[in-house]
């Protein structure tokens, strides 16, 4: 069994990029030993990540990649690409291109190359790049549709984050839970701005289906604006206001355990509250942004409002996500069955 190596980089501030990447790792760590990149992360992004003390963790680059140039050329090593998004730019394109020769030569010696449960921001003409180093890869595998159709390469899986969270047990008990009376909003501070008319809206909605509005920082960066959406409505807010990962996904789980639905434009709000028993319902602007067509890959349904929706949009979104409890628990159960499919697979491959 040959040495397994991944990238764990994400943002220093966003709960998402760690819940994301804690399943990835330890479908990884299971199949060999595990080398990992972790830059200059901090000990508190570290802390979700669910290391072990085994992992060889690096944090100089060159370092890394002398490494991985020298796993390769002796054969039998598995590289496996950083899960979560791409925003395929021409350095990013050309990243890909100065790998190809490494995965070629690492493949004559018997090594593997996966890389899953990734994601296409927006499709640019350095698609055909990326595909070329792709073919190279023994499993490639996108979190949404859209992804795949662009690439043209690969099969879906969902995202990793749907293996974290509540216990299919639980999730099951959660459904029958009716004391469960909240609705988790978490905005995004670069993202959509509602106006006062749609707030105003939201809220009677929400009032209509007896759920209290709880404001939900999903990254540090989003406390500003969460603060003023619960000033607003007059609500209880979850802020960021602790550095490590670990305790901020724990506060946030106890709020989306509580809640009947979780709206949201950042796509790991969705997630984890859809993991904790809260329906997902996207707030976006068509069916191709990527928080509803990640949700609508893993089997939920493709719930979302818009920022211009009127009151009958708003509520219907809500009315039918508050009693989809039960269709949830079914569609988490078999996201994360395909989840462990794509793990064996991947056990399979680097055996």
């Amino acid at each position: 069994m040959g040495e397994v190596f991944a990238s764990a980089m994400g943002q220093y501030d966003n709960v998402g990029d760690t819940v994301l990447r804690r399943p990835f790792l330890r479908a990884l760590r299971d199949a060999g030993p595990l080398n990992v990149f972790i830059g200059t992360r901090s000990d508190e992004y570290l802390s979700a990540l669910g290391l072990s003390g085994d992992e060889r963790l690096f944090r100089d680059s060159n370092a890394w990649r002398k490494a991985i140039s020298r796993e390769m050329i002796r054969g039998g090593m598995t590289y496996a690409f950083n899960a979560g998004e791409i925003e395929v730019t021409r350095p990013y394109a050309a990243h890909y291109l100065r790998l190809a020769p490494l995965l070629a030569a690492s493949k004559l010696r018997g090594g593997r190359a996966i890389h899953v449960g990734l994601g296409v921001r927006r499709p640019t003409r350095w698609i055909p790049a990326v595909r070329a180093t792709l073919r190279l890869c023994d499993a490639v595998s996108w979190r949404d549709d859209m992804s795949r159709k662009v690439v043209s390469l690969g099969t879906t899986a969902p995202d990793w984050a749907f293996a974290e969270g509540a216990p299919n047990d639980q999730l099951d008990q959660r459904a029958q839970d009716m004391s469960r009376s909240s609705l988790v909003f978490a905005p995004r501070y670069n993202g959509i701005q509602p106006d006062d008319e749609w707030c105003a809206r939201f809220a009677q909605a929400a009032t209509s289906l007896n759920l209290r509005i709880v404001v939900a920082a999903q990254i540090q960066r989003d406390n500003p604006v969460a603060e003023e959406l619960a000033r607003k409505w007059d609500a209880e807010a979850v802020l960021w206001d602790d550095a490590d990962h670990s305790r901020q996904e724990h506060k946030l789980r106890l709020a989306y355990s509580g809640a009947r639905v979780v709206v949201s434009e950042r796509l790991h709000a969705l997630v984890i509250g859809a993991t904790e028993g809260a329906v997902p319902v996207a707030l976006g602007t068509s069916p191709a942004d990527k928080a509803l067509r990640t949700i609508d890959g893993a089997g939920l349904a493709p719930l979302y409002i818009t920022p211009t929706s009127v009151d009958d949009a708003i509520l219907d979104a809500l009315t039918t996500a508050s009693v989809q409890s039960g269709k949830l628990a079914t569609s988490v159960r078999r996201a994360r069955a395909e989840l462990d499919e794509m793990k064996a697979r991947i056990h399979a491959l680097i055996a």
